[in-house]
């Protein structure tokens, strides 16, 4: 079986297409990269899309568009439009600043380090991942996922964003000259097989818990599995945290990353009558004699049918492809109730295309988050860069007042 490439299609009929994996018949091969991938060093940046086996085949390193690359700019220009409304809707409606349009709640920002396993696989060994490379630096923010502040045991997806410091060569963004940000979620995927069905989710959420999830009936391929994993949790630092989208690794691969606790880390049990026992025990954690540790993980794309790009909706199963561990995240004890933590953890702003090119993000749902994190930070007035842990004061940025109310634009295809 075969997708068909949406390259060859145009609006509405290729986003049927991507979204319902329009069939023919006939294997497809695994891809073989170019014979130019030999030459690459670990910090090129990405090859061109290199051709496709057979026409209509889709190709490890290609990513197509929703019609044109014109037309999928002016959907990403709109989206970010449409975030700005929602946070001012999501935010007003429960009488509370604006913030992030997700991941608004905050549970603490760690420092740390990412030490590289000196025996990881050379697959593994570009950008960050390079020899010579590391251990690097990094703040870490551990959040719930919806844009507002709520209890801790209602329904809510979790997060883990990671920005490495230091970090040398051009950025794929300007705003940021020295950082890689990884951004990860406790789903193996996103709610949604591209942006356009992540933006039609994001517009009942902003409504609440049941549109959120009556969304989730009515998209039982590829939003349910996200949503169905969205049950309280015990604790931030037992969890499993994964990339969701596809991102390079050097210029030939595609791959995805996961993060899960150290082995021998206990289970925790932290009082649930306390509407914050998330933020309570992650501080806990932290304080502990050895702070807390994540193994960072890698896997490989393996084909284009059991790990596609553009459907971000389908799993790339461990089995499918065996995680490649690439190193350590360590946090060291530290007191996370500082009361300087705060206005700095507010201020960070974290996006995937912060980084430089051996890591781009790829895929239609990550080529939208390139607009739409930038839209929802200047909404809230974020966006800070930190240097390194010494002294980690910033300006303290009072939290602005409610929006007025404002309905978002009904969302594409209703």
């Amino acid at each position: 079986m075969k997708t068909t490439s949406a390259r060859s299609l145009t609006g509405a009929a290729a986003a049927a297409a991507l979204s319902l994996g329009v069939a023919a018949c006939g294997a497809r091969p695994p891809v073989a990269p170019p014979a130019a991938v030999s030459a690459l060093t670990p910090d090129a940046p990405p090859a061109p899309p290199f051709e496709p086996p057979y026409a209509g085949a889709e190709s490890m390193n290609t990513e197509y568009y929703l019609g044109s690359a014109a037309q999928e700019a002016t959907r990403f220009r709109q989206f970010a439009e449409q975030i700005r409304l929602i946070q001012a809707r999501q935010t007003a409606s429960r009488d509370q600043p604006v913030q992030r349009g997700f991941h608004a709640k905050s549970h603490g920002c760690a420092y740390g380090r990412l030490e590289l396993d000196p025996d990881r696989d050379p697959r593994l060994r570009h950008g960050v991942f390079a020899d010579g490379k590391g251990p690097w630096p990094l703040w870490a923010r551990f959040s719930n996922g919806v844009g507002w502040q709520q209890a801790d045991d209602e329904l809510d997806a979790r997060g883990l964003a990671l920005k490495l410091m230091g970090v040398p060569g051009p950025k794929l963004l300007p705003d940021e000259t020295g950082t890689q940000d990884f951004l990860l979620t406790n789903s193996p995927t996103p709610v949604g097989a591209n942006a356009e069905e992540f933006m039609r989710f994001a517009h009942a959420n902003a409504k609440g818990t049941v549109p959120g999830l009556g969304f989730a009936v009515g998209h039982l391929g590829t939003a349910a599995p996200a949503l169905l994993r969205t049950n309280a949790i015990d604790s931030m630092v037992n969890a499993q945290y994964w990339s969701g989208g596809a991102f390079h690794l050097g210029a030939h691969q595609a791959v995805k990353l996961s993060a899960r606790p150290c082995p021998g880390v206990a289970p925790r049990t932290p009082d649930r009558g306390n509407p914050d026992y998330l933020r309570a025990d992650l501080a806990a954690a932290a304080a502990e004699p050895g702070g807390l540790c994540f193994e960072l993980l890698v896997q490989l794309q393996v084909d284009p049918e059991r790990t596609p790009i553009e459907n971000a909706a389908v799993e790339w199963t461990d089995e499918v492809s065996p995680p490649l561990r690439v190193g350590r995240l360590i946090f060291p004890t530290q007191d996370l109730s500082d009361p300087r933590r705060a206005p700095f953890c507010r201020q960070l702003s974290f996006n995937p295309w912060h980084g430089v090119a051996a890591h781009q993000p790829m895929g239609h749902i990550n080529r939208a988050r390139r607009f739409v994190y930038d839209a929802s930070r200047d909404r809230r007035q974020g966006g800070l860069e930190p240097k390194d842990f010494a002294g980690f004061d910033v300006p303290v940025v009072p939290e602005p007042g409610p929006a007025p109310a404002s309905a978002p634009e009904t969302p594409p295809g209703g």
